[in-house]
Order: C-alpha cells, then structure tokens, then sequence
C-alpha cells in the first residue's frame, strides 16, 4: 500500500466509498478535504501507483471509457468491468488483473497492519507512521512524542495463570490504551509485554500527561478486587528535543522505560529533565549469571551503578526473573549479587540482548560494592566531573 492511504480514518473513508458504487457527491465531499483522491482510490482498485494529476485523468478517461461500453452493450457495465477493461486494452497497464471482494481486500490489508492478539497496529506499521510522523514534524516544525510502555510483572501472571491469562491480560491493557488516546495517535504492540504510542503534535509534557493516564486506568483496572495487580511502566521521548530521527527517539524512550523499571516499576519517566537516581560508572567486566530456574549464563557487564547493572548477552531472559551474579574483578576476591531482571531489548539483528538488573542491596552498601569492583565511589566519581 502506498503512503497516500495510510491515515487510517481517510483510508476508511476510501474503502467505505468503494464498497459500492462511488458517486458524485461523496467523492466531492472527499475531494473537498484538499487531500489525494484519485491517486489512491486507483491503488485500492488495481495497485498501480500514479501522481495524482494523473490519476485525476485516468479516473476521467475510465468514465469516459464506461460510457462508450455501456453505449455499445446497452446496459451500464459499471465501475469496475470499465476499469480492468481500461487498463488491459487501452493503456495497457494491467497484465495479469486479479479481481477481489473489497471486503476480503481490507481484512488482508488489516491483518497485514495489525497484532492478532490486541488489536493493536503492528510494530513494522509503527515504524512506519514513525518515520512518515517526523518528517511531517521536521516540515512543519512541529513537536512529536514517542511513549515505550511495558506491563510490569508479567512473567508472574503467565506462571501462576497460564498464558490464556497472560493473553487477556494484553487484550485488556490494549484497550487501556486504545482508549486513552485521541483519533490522530497510533498505539501498537511493540513485541511481548510492551506497547508503543506514536503522539504527533504534542509536546513533552501533553506526552507525559497521557502516559500518566494509561498508568492510572492500568494500576486501577488491574487493581480491583480479584485483579492480576499488574502496573504499567513507560517511557517518553520527544523529537526534536531528546532526538532528531525514529532511531534515536526510540531508543530514548526505551531508556526512559528502563528508568522507570530500575526505579521500582508503575511509573512513568521523561527521557530528559529526569534526576538518575543513581551515578552509572563504565564497568566492562564478564559476569557469570544463574536464573532462578537453574538457567546458567555468561554475560558481559556495560556499567554499574548502586542500584543496577546493565549487561550484554547472547539469551533473551524473562524479565521479571530473580538471579545470582558472580563477578570477578582484576584484582580481589569474586563478587556475587543478587537481583531481578527489569527490562530486555534486542540489539538489533545481532542476536545480542541488553539485560539490566536491578541489584538487592541493603541501604548504604551500593556504595561499598561499587568501591570494591571499580575502586571509585560514586561521590569521588561525581566530583571529578564524570
């Protein structure tokens, strides 16, 4: 499908008048609203892409053409018996026409568009609304936002639930969502757990205020008596404030996300203007790893800080999951940690994953480990201007 029916209300609006036959009036009212017409009701019909002038000529010589048949037959061919005759025997642009229910057309287009489970765009279609959005902005001058949102603690309702649990708990978080949104936003399932949300024209705090309404009807929802108790955290970026293209107000708002799971989940974090609660000092340094569930791993440490550690390894683990990490400095006894796994993201196509861990230390001894693996505390690091 070309770009000029993405909008999913417009595009509507186009299926709608096809679905019987067009007349006059209704692609008037259309035409009215001063955006392309012709070029995409053509591409619904026959997939051949034209510049719209064109296309507004060829829509005149396919009436021209239906009234010459209708004339030589004496009967009204229609539409659509005038248009494939069109394009095969006098522009010669359709080879191999195939000829499909309108309805069965839009159901393929959606299911090419959509999650299955939720309802929800797809995260190719939210890459693509992202890209097309900033371009709009970046013409315009106008704000756009990004939220990255992920249920907290799903791996728990999966476990003691089940999945077909687990699948309703998604359902319904989408319509959380879906509702808190206005008509021109885009949400789609971002992959597992998680929730993307696409907020042309808004600035960083309209973004926030939305986050914060999904983050309340969430906890509400699920809160109630005999709820999942299951939260909500998330993450929002803004262009072009915190970023100036769709890789980097992603991973942005993916950072911000993260923030909120380190910081102890249900909350909602800007990717700028926020305090780290925690120092992060660069910690290159191999990490022997144990999941709850016996799993054993090695991984490759990032940074450290007195509250998390963020590690590179080759195994998508749960997030949710409790593990043991022991790690062995170049000088000194090994060190072992515990903690939870707050937050996965794939890098890329590289089969590597980015994990970080939330450490389980006692107040005051994040400082004491961070001096025994690096030899630096946070204070002399932060005074040194690091």
């Amino acid at each position: 499908m070309n770009g000029l029916a993405e909008d999913g209300a417009y595009r509507q609006a186009l299926l709608n008048c096809l679905e019987g036959e067009p007349r006059p009036a209704e692609l008037q009212r259309l035409e009215a609203q001063g955006r392309p017409l012709y070029a995409p009701l053509l591409h619904l019909l026959t997939h051949l892409t034209f510049s719209e002038t064109k296309a507004r000529r060829h829509w005149r010589l396919i009436g021209e053409h239906r009234r010459a048949m209708s004339a030589a037959l004496d009967r009204d061919v229609g539409l659509r018996v005038a248009l494939i005759d069109y394009f095969i025997n006098v522009n010669q642009e359709l080879k191999n026409p195939k000829v499909i229910e309108i309805s069965i057309y839009e159901r393929t287009q959606r299911s090419a568009l959509t999650d299955s489970l939720t309802g929800l765009y797809n995260h190719a279609y939210l890459l693509q609304t992202l890209v097309r959005e900033l371009q709009r902005a970046r013409r315009n001058e106008f704000k756009a936002s990004l939220l990255i949102l992920d249920l907290d603690d799903f791996k728990r309702v999966n476990d003691s639930r089940g999945h077909l649990e687990g699948d309703r708990v998604l359902r319904q978080a989408a319509q959380i969502v879906g509702r808190s949104l206005r008509e021109i936003d885009t949400a789609a399932r971002y992959g597992g757990e998680e929730f993307a949300v696409l907020l042309p024209d808004t600035p960083r705090l309209g973004a926030f205020v939305v986050a914060e309404r999904i983050r309340r009807a969430t906890q509400r929802h699920f809160g109630r008596k005999g709820g999942v108790g299951v939260t909500i955290s998330g993450g929002v970026a803004t262009f072009p404030d915190d970023a100036a293209d769709p890789e980097g107000l992603i991973r942005r708002a993916d950072q911000g996300l993260y923030r909120s799971k380190a910081a102890g989940k249900n909350r909602i974090t800007l990717a700028s203007g926020e305090r780290r609660r925690h120092a992060r000092i660069s910690f290159a340094q191999p990490v022997s790893l144990c999941v709850e569930d016996g799993l054993r791993a090695t991984a490759r440490a990032h940074d450290l800080s007195a509250g998390g550690m963020l590690l590179c390894l080759k195994r998508n683990l749960p997030s949710g999951s409790r593990v043991s990490l022991q790690i062995r400095p170049s000088t000194g006894r090994p060190v072992e940690l515990h903690g939870e796994i707050v937050r996965v993201v794939r890098r890329g196509r590289t089969g590597l994953f980015d994990v970080g861990v939330r450490l389980a230390l006692t107040p005051g001894a994040g400082s004491t480990v961070l001096k025994q693996l690096t030899g630096v505390t946070p204070f002399a690091r932060a005074r040194a201007g690091a």
